[in-house]
Parts: C-alpha cells; sequence; structure tokens
C-alpha cells in the first residue's frame, strides 16, 4: 500500500468540514496539494463561500475541459454511534478507514488528486485540460457553491466539456453510474393551534395537527414504499421518498404548545408531475389546518438526464476504459440530489461515479468507511479513465 496516498487522505478527514468555519482550513489542505504537483489553484467566491479550482492544461486546452467535482463539506455526527473517532482517519485489522467522509466524498477528492500525480509521473500527457473542482455546500443545497458559481464568468472561463462527480457505494462487484438526480423537495412546515395548561384536554392543537399530519404522509411514504418493493433494487428513480427530518416544539412542560414545526424531506420520482405533487401538499395543509404555515428550503423541479448513448463521445470513453480494465459500469438513477443537478441543467453531460465494490453504504450514517486497498485501486481506475476522456479530440 502507499502509505502517503492513505496519509494524505487521514490529513483531509481530520480536518471536520461538519462545521462551517474549518472549511477555509480545507482551502490550504487544497492549495498545499497544488503546490505540491505544481498546479495552479484558484479559490472563487461567487456567495462569500470558497470553491477551490486546480487546473492541469492539457497540450489542446481549446478543448472543453474535464471537470473533477467533490465537495468539501461533510454532514454531521453523533459521536456516541460510531465504532470510532468520525475525525481520526482510524484504521482497522482489515484495512478499514473510518471517518465522515470516507465515501461522501473525501476519499472521491483525495483520488482525483492522485489519479493526476499518478499520471504526471508517468509522464502522461492529455490533450483536454483537467479541472478539479471542490465545493464549500453541497450537503445544505449548493446556495454558495454550485448554484451561484454556474452562473460566473469563472465557471464559463472553465470551457466546461463533461464533469464527473460523487458516485454510489456497491455491497457486491458492480460498479454504478448516476446520470440523473432525483429533485429535492424539502418543506418547511408550521403548524398553529391553542395553547393552554398542560393539564387541559383541547380540541385543535399544533400536536393534533402534527399527528393528522404525520398521519397523512406516512399513508403516502407507504404507498412509495409499495412501488419501491416491486421494483428492482436500484431502481431509485421509480419512486418517491419522503422523510421527516426535524421536528422542533414546545417551551416547558406544562404548557400545551402553540406552534409546532417541522422539515419534510422528499425526492420526487422521475414520473412525478410537479403540478400533481404540489397539489397533493396543498391538499394535506388543508387537511391539518388552513393556519398551516409552508415555504420551501428546496424545490428543484427540473432535473436534465446525460445521454448515454454512441452520441456522448464521453460516455463512449468511460465505457472504453471501464472495459480495457475488465469492469462493468451500469447506469442508474441517483437516489439523491448532487452538484450535478445544477451542472445537467444548464446543459452539461455529467456522470456521478465512484470506485467502491464491495462497500457497504454508511453516508450519512454513522460508521462510515472506506477500504484502503479498495481507496488506492480506485486511484488507477480513475487515472486509466482520465487517459481515455481526457484524450478525446
Amino acid at each position: 500500500m502507499n502509505e502517503s496516498t492513505v496519509q494524505l487522505l487521514q490529513e483531509y478527514m481530520r480536518i471536520d468540514t461538519s462545521h462551517e468555519e474549518n472549511i477555509e482550513s480545507a482551502v490550504l489542505f487544497w492549495k498545499r496539494q497544488s503546490n505540491v504537483l505544481g498546479l495552479p489553484f484558484a479559490v472563487y467566491r461567487p456567495a462569500k463561500k470558497p470553491i477551490c479550482v486546480i487546473t492541469w492544461t492539457g497540450s489542446d486546452p481549446k478543448l472543453p475541459s474535464i471537470i473533477l467535482n467533490s465537495h468539501i463539506d461533510v454532514v454531521t455526527v453523533a459521536e456516541q454511534e460510531w465504532k470510532h473517532d468520525p475525525f481520526s482517519g482510524y484504521i482497522d485489522e482489515n484495512g478499514d478507514l473510518y471517518g465522515r467522509g470516507a465515501q461522501d466524498t473525501k476519499a472521491l477528492s483525495i483520488t482525483y488528486l492522485e489519479a493526476i500525480r499518478t499520471l504526471k509521473e508517468e509522464g502522461v500527457k492529455l490533450q483536454r485540460t483537467i479541472h478539479v473542482l471542490l465545493m464549500p455546500d453541497e450537503e445544505t443545497g449548493g446556495f454558495s457553491g454550485m448554484v451561484p458559481f454556474v452562473e460566473t464568468e469563472e465557471f464559463r472561463a472553465l470551457n466546461p466539456g463533461f464533469f464527473f462527480d460523487e458516485g454510489m457505494t456497491s455491497p457486491d462487484g458492480k460498479l454504478y453510474a448516476t446520470y440523473q438526480d432525483k429533485r429535492p423537495w424539502q418543506l418547511n412546515i408550521t403548524l398553529h393551534g391553542e395553547s393552554g395548561h398542560g393539564s387541559a384536554v383541547t380540541d385543535g392543537s399544533a400536536m393534533e395537527k402534527l399527528q393528522r399530519l404525520l398521519d397523512i404522509t406516512r399513508e403516502f411514504r407507504t404507498q412509495q414504499k409499495r412501488i419501491m418493493s416491486s421494483k428492482e433494487p436500484m431502481d431509485y428513480g421509480s419512486y418517491t421518498t419522503l422523510n421527516v427530518n426535524i421536528i422542533h416544539g414546545g417551551v416547558a412542560t406544562n404548557i400545551i404548545p402553540s406552534k409546532v414545526n417541522l422539515v419534510i424531506d422528499m425526492r420526487l420520482s422521475m414520473s412525478a408531475q410537479v403540478s400533481d405533487v404540489n397539489a397533493m401538499i396543498q391538499s394535506w395543509i388543508e387537511q391539518v389546518g388552513n393556519d398551516t404555515e409552508l415555504s420551501f428550503i428546496r424545490k428543484i423541479e427540473v432535473s436534465e438526464r446525460t445521454t448515454l448513448d454512441g452520441s456522448n463521445p464521453y460516455w463512449v470513453a468511460l465505457v472504453e476504459a471501464m472495459r480495457e480494465m475488465d469492469l462493468k459500469i451500469e447506469p442508474i438513477v441517483c437516489p439523491a440530489t448532487s452538484d450535478m443537478v445544477e451542472v445537467r441543467n444548464k446543459g452539461f453531460p455529467a456522470i456521478g461515479f465512484a470506485y467502491r465494490p464491495y462497500t457497504v453504504s454508511r453516508i450519512h450514517a454513522a460508521d462510515e468507511y472506506i477500504n484502503i486497498a479498495t481507496f488506492q485501486q480506485g486511484i488507477q481506475v480513475y487515472a486509466n479513465i482520465l487517459k481515455r476522456v481526457a484524450n478525446l479530440k
């Protein structure tokens, strides 16, 4: 095993970027790595938060570039649920490296970097320029990252041709490429009712309305689970997911709360019609009371797909590169939403891919990990892919 590569991943994972104030430390980390490789490094701030760009200029920079995208930020942790410190980069006896970001997406970021290092050390020359993009806030919707960045001159100056981004894990030997993201609708709902003494028995309280809403949404969720169970396991695009992820309410143990707030996270199926979903949500609100407040934290109505046929030379090159390594890649819909929803909606082709076979998905869960042998194999896989994709004429 290449210990320096693993140590680099550990160093990066030890930066706790679940806290926004540590994002700048990660920027300094990436600046050091670009300096070691002798590559230009730039930071853009279209909405204050930093977007890092590392560039390896190709022999024909007029050709549209290949962009390797990932994100610096990670979701928060409940440390008591982890076997090991989630920001230690602990490696167990099986060679599994534990830490937040091992799957989403710090290991992928280092994979990009090390693939470039490998190619440079081998003296490989690529025709197309490669840009490594590191986004600051993918986990919270990209509102200070990719969302404003795609509107800037700096983005257009990258001359984008094709994007790679975060991909899926697989418990078996299969490898997946995501070509379309599900549409996120995140509802912020506030329910109102009469307040009073905790000993009272009242009708129409905020808590009663909450129970009614939970019953309604649970029935919808049950319907979608039936659809899910009737489909192939990886057919994520065939059903809508719904989860109640946040509930706030109450001020004291002996006061009936006058309001309750909750956040519902939905990821729409590919066949769901915007008008139908809007009408359904409005019916929920009417059933629990017209004084209910509804706003959207995030509401993406369109999610374009990347074409996967002979008309897409990047896809053809990717498939050929995988075939040369005796690997097969299966296209699927991403069950969640990545920065690529913004990119594809601007008309750019993008594929989400990470080399993580024989890996149990722990994205956003406790004990997120990556096996270090798999991680290092992924570096060579990406190096071989870049030799194909970045040499398209």
